[in-house]
């Protein structure tokens, strides 16, 4: 890669650069505590005393989710303190990009209402309910990127009562190995909605995807490719019994990566992969996406892709100031590469690949190249291997 040393690029850089740092500080002290803790209100009833004060100058906001942006903003605000303007425009995308939820709705979803998850089991697992509090503070979608600043806006959802969602838990463990959250629900709103034909899908998971798409008209059926036999004897014995379409499913026993690289291009109308854990599980998104981006006949979607390009965007920022401080004969604080995993660096060495032959001559081509939907654009059309 090579950046241009001009005012313009410089400029646009170190605005950047004072908010990105922010915008990750934020979203860590949100999302891990979120993560770690069941965040609720220590008094809801002085809590909402102080919401409905407050909410008379927020009219376009309800005293529920004023009563969220209040906790939120006790989370942040200790961070933040000398530093009102990035205080108020942290909480005014926050609270843009909030939700309370009605429980009576959510219960409407298909999956939830006709799926039982009370009182069975298959061997070290167990299905079962877990509850989120009314008001307890949850991530219930990938963050809101604003392109033009780089800055990703946590996500941040509620519960005005008692919310039960499914899961499975694994009793050797002690520990939920998956669930259907409000999470869940929303990074599969879009492979759902595209989802007709003939589907293929890559990893059972819960079955919530197979079941939703089992349940639209327009597909005719579905394929689930899982290699774990006690994913596979669980779904059979409590789940797949209760679908309403169960004769739409074939489940087959294999390793999806090899299994999508013998098929023929185009037996399948779509395909949903989705057997990473999460972010922090990009190996297997890259083996996916390897192989599906030589598929023309087939439409592939990949669950939170954008959160990958999101994760992968941090790579493109260190590679365009290390080209930067090189153009400007700059030194930049080396990366402390102890704190780096091997697949942080395979992360790193690939953008470095695959941007390689990549100019930067105006900040538009920064925005370019930040953008996460730019960013999946340019590993659709590589032939480099993660």
């Amino acid at each position: 890669m090579k950046v241009s040393n001009t005012r313009r690029i410089a400029e646009k850089l170190m605005q950047i650069m004072q908010i990105k740092e922010v915008s990750s500080m934020i979203n860590v002290i949100i999302t891990n505590n979120i993560a770690a803790n069941s965040i609720i209100p220590e008094d809801p009833d002085a809590l909402r005393k102080e919401a409905i004060v407050i909410q008379k100058e927020m009219p376009e906001y309800s005293v529920d989710r004023v009563m969220m942006l209040l906790m939120i903003e006790a989370m942040v605000g200790p961070h933040l303190e000398h530093q009102p303007e990035v205080m108020e425009f942290f909480m005014n995308w926050i609270a843009a990009e909030s939700k309370v939820f009605d429980v009576a709705e959510f219960n409407k979803n298909s999956y939830i209402k006709n799926i039982d998850f009370a009182n069975q089991s298959n061997g070290d697992y167990e299905l079962r309910y877990h509850d989120l509090s009314p008001y307890e503070l949850d991530i219930y979608n990938i963050p809101k990127r604003i392109d033009e600043l780089c800055v990703d806006i946590p996500r941040v959802s509620c519960f005005t009562e008692k919310f039960k969602y499914p899961v499975i838990f694994q009793k050797s463990i002690n520990s939920t190995w998956m669930s259907v959250s409000p999470n869940e629900v929303f990074t599969m709103e879009k492979p759902i909605k595209n989802a007709k034909g003939k589907v293929l899908t890559l990893g059972c998971g819960m079955g919530y995807f197979a079941y939703m798409a089992s349940i639209k008209e327009d597909v005719e059926s579905i394929t689930i490719i899982e290699l774990e036999q006690s994913v596979i004897d669980l779904f059979e014995k409590c789940i797949l019994p209760q679908f309403e379409n169960k004769d739409k499913i074939t489940i087959v026993k294999a390793d999806a990566v090899e299994y999508l690289r013998n098929i023929e291009d185009g037996v399948y109308d779509y395909c949903f992969a989705d057997i990473w854990i999460g972010i922090e599980d990009i190996a297997p998104y890259f083996a996916v996406k390897e192989i599906g981006r030589n598929l023309r006949k087939t439409k592939i979607e990949y669950w939170i892709e954008d959160s990958f390009a999101i994760l992968l965007s941090s790579s493109v920022w260190i590679e365009i100031m290390k080209a930067f401080s090189e153009a400007n004969k700059m030194e930049i604080p080396p990366l402390d590469e102890s704190k780096l995993t091997s697949l942080d660096k395979r992360k790193e060495n690939y953008i470095h690949r695959l941007l390689s032959d990549v100019e930067i001559s105006k900040p538009e081509h920064i925005d370019y190249y930040m953008k996460p939907q730019n960013i999946i654009s340019l590993i659709d059309r590589t032939d480099i291997i993660f």
